[in-house]
């Protein structure tokens, strides 16, 4: 197989196609169109005219939106000048060295799609998916190109949140995995690497913790709801805009969180 470019040169493809236009679809198209360094030709792909007219209808306020809080940097007409759409599949991924899949949360819907990919757009083009659980043995297992596959997982909102996952599969190469976090980087974005493909993730894992402890308080009646909520959103929020929890640690001193953690956990 031919490798992807190199991160070292111009990492971004003259084209890039994005499959499905829901909130998610269409949010990272604008990721990819935008800014200075946008993509300049980004095809936009659902299955229905009505569906194409939402996806519209959606960029337009994200772009809007961007625009109004001073995070666009090129003008809205130029964003929009490198944006198409269609409801061909073959049309969509013409030429392109990028592909991002936004479709519904299906294994075999993700399957069916990714073996048309693997058929209809020839190496060395990254073919990437935005699941947010499933692994990548589950849906590119009929393509035959598996090392140039890769998991490209958005939050939402997908256009305005700075960072999103990559996560390599068992067979992803790591020409594939370079490129496509140079790919990010030089959109604006914050990859965040995942090293094996495990459930949950990065986001969710740390996420969930979170969410089970919550529930616990609550169900324990330890604290109502509200206060729990603020415990987060006004208290460890905006300690962690500035440090994550292993840095905090570092700062704070691990024998202090040794003492700490101790009584949480005496066994």
């Amino acid at each position: 197989m031919k490798t992807p470019p190199s991160p070292s040169s111009n990492p971004l493809p003259e084209r890039a196609a994005v499959i499905g236009a829901g909130l998610m679809g269409a949010g990272i198209a604008v990721v990819l169109a935008g800014g200075v360094n946008g993509i300049e030709n980004v095809s936009v792909m659902s299955r229905s005219e009505q569906s194409i007219s939402r996806a519209r209808a959606r960029i337009n306020g994200y772009v809007a939106d961007l625009a109004r809080h001073g995070l666009l940097s090129v003008e809205p007409a130029i964003v929009h000048s490198r944006l198409r759409f269609t409801t061909s599949l073959p049309d969509a991924v013409s030429g392109v060295g990028l592909v991002v899949e936004s479709v519904t949360e299906d294994a075999a819907t993700k399957r069916d799609l990714f073996t048309q990919l693997d058929d209809l757009v020839p190496p060395p083009a990254i073919l990437a998916s935005n699941t947010s659980a499933l692994p990548i043995a589950e849906f590119a297992g009929g393509a035959t190109h598996r090392d140039r596959v890769i998991i490209a997982h958005f939050l939402q909102p997908a256009h305005a949140l700075p960072v999103l996952e990559v996560v390599r599969g068992a067979e992803t190469s790591d020409a594939t995995d370079a490129a496509m976090c140079a790919i990010w980087t030089a959109l604006g974005r914050r990859p965040l690497r995942m090293r094996r493909d495990e459930p949950g993730f990065l986001i969710n894992r740390l996420q969930h913790a979170l969410v089970r402890e919550a529930v616990r308080l609550l169900a324990d009646g330890l604290a109502t709801a509200e206060d729990i909520d603020a415990a987060v959103t006004h208290g460890l929020a905006p300690r962690f805009v500035t440090a994550g929890p292993l840095r905090q640690r570092d700062v704070n001193g691990l024998a202090m969180h040794v003492k700490v953690a101790s009584r949480l956990w005496p066994e």
